[in-house]
C-alpha cells in the first residue's frame, strides 16, 4: 500500500507539510471556516478579517491557500490590508468574534465588504462598480 504524502504548506518559503485541514502548516495555520470540495478532495479554510476604511466597516474573506501563496501568511496579508488603506484589522478566530464584527458592520457597512480584492475603488480613483443579483 502506498503512503499518501501530505502537500507542502502554501507559504512559498515554508517546507513544512500542511496541517490536518487546509493548505497551511501548523506554524502558519489560521482559524476560519472549513470548506470541502468533494470532487477534488480539497479542503480550504476561509479566513475572515474585520476591517475599517474611512468610517465604514466590513469583513474581508480570503482562503488559506491565497493567504499563504500570495502573502506568506497572516502578517503579510495584514500588511497588504494596511497598504490598501484599511485600519482596525482583526482576524476573526471564533464564531462569537464573527458575530460581533457583523454587528459592527451593520452600523456603518462598507460596500467593499466581501472577498479580498487586488484593488479597491479608492485605490483606482474610479467609482465602485457593483452588480446586484
Amino acid at each position: 500500500m502506498e503512503l499518501e504524502t501530505k502537500p507542502k504548506c502554501a507559504v512559498r518559503s515554508c517546507a513544512e507539510v500542511t496541517a490536518s485541514i487546509g493548505n497551511l502548516c501548523d506554524r502558519h495555520w489560521v482559524p476560519g471556516i472549513v470548506v470541502e470540495f468533494e470532487s477534488s478532495n480539497s479542503k480550504y479554510v476561509i479566513t475572515s478579517w474585520y476591517a475599517e476604511h474611512k468610517g465604514t466597516r466590513g469583513i474581508v474573506v480570503l482562503n488559506d491557500f491565497a493567504l499563504g501563496d500570495l502573502f506568506g501568511g497572516e502578517e503579510g496579508f495584514r500588511a497588504e490590508l494596511i497598504r490598501q488603506g484599511f485600519t482596525a484589522i482583526r482576524l476573526l478566530a471564533t464564531p462569537e468574534e464573527f458575530a460581533d464584527a457583523k454587528e459592527k458592520v451593520l452600523v456603518a457597512p462598507g460596500r467593499w465588504s466581501g472577498p479580498w480584492s487586488k484593488q479597491y475603488p479608492w485605490e483606482t480613483g474610479r467609482p465602485a462598480q457593483y452588480e446586484l443579483n
